[in-house]
């Protein structure tokens, strides 16, 4: 439909034949899309001619920007990255071949197969960051699960406690006061306080296990940003709701 109401913009077409030429379509295809168009008002045949309407010209506008959104959007995410920076994992040579991992949301490099490998350009202890260069493959990466406790008035330190062995999360977000003040009470560490949907999301994203401390209200607001970014990505984030009420 796009292609079609783009050359009726763009070029002039009396009959349906040249439109179906110039689009490598049957008449009678064209002939079903057109009907369609003008029934939508986006076409309209005046003086010998098939012509887009206003709203035909705005439709396809908007079909572009979207497009190019796409498009941008797209390559960024297909850059070809051919040197990054690890953590040794183990002690590495110049020159070693290693394989790339994503481990406790860190990337770390170590002298083993993997399915992303590369060669360290510099020496380099453990525990220290080292460049890799000459990258070849994706890093193999499994999404952490986000555990979304739902918080009420009721909620205590013992329930977030039980939520807590239940969940086993690598790190606990903690979204506005009431759950601040819970974690708090049982001296929780590695805490995400801040620009904590976002930063919840990027952490499972890395593989991290997060345990998402959430008043009962904002819930569906948390779902529907994980749902999102579930949409956008091919390795979906698992998630569940715990009642620590």
């Amino acid at each position: 439909m796009v292609l079609l109401l783009y050359e009726v913009t763009s070029h002039r077409h009396a009959r349906l034949k040249g439109l179906a030429e110039k689009l490598g379509m049957t008449v009678a295809g064209v002939s079903e899309y057109v009907k369609s168009m003008e029934a939508e008002g986006l076409v309209r045949h005046i003086a010998g001619e098939y012509r887009a309407t206003k709203k035909g010209v705005e439709f396809l506008q908007e079909r572009f920007r979207a497009l190019r959104t796409f498009v941008e959007s797209s390559s960024r995410e297909i850059a070809i990255i051919d040197q990054t920076v690890a953590l040794a994992a183990e002690s590495l040579e110049e020159g070693d071949r290693v394989g790339l991992f994503m481990e406790g949301g860190m990337l770390v490099a170590r002298r083993k197969s993997s399915p992303s490998v590369g060669v360290a350009v510099a020496k380099a202890a453990r525990g220290d960051p080292v460049s890799v260069r000459d990258l070849e493959g994706i890093v193999e990466l499994r999404p952490g699960k986000i555990s979304i406790g739902r918080l009420t008035a009721k909620s205590s330190a013992d329930a977030l406690r039980r939520g807590l062995r239940r969940a086993k999360p690598n790190v606990v977000a903690v979204l506005e006061v009431q759950a601040k003040a819970l974690a708090a009470k049982v001296a929780l560490k590695s805490i995400i306080e801040f620009a904590v949907v976002p930063a919840t999301i990027e952490a499972a994203q890395c593989g991290l296990s997060v345990l998402l401390l959430c008043p009962e209200e904002r819930v569906a607001e948390v779902v529907a940003a994980v749902e999102e970014a579930n949409a956008r990505s091919e390795d979906k984030i698992p998630y569940e709701t715990l009642s620590l009420g």
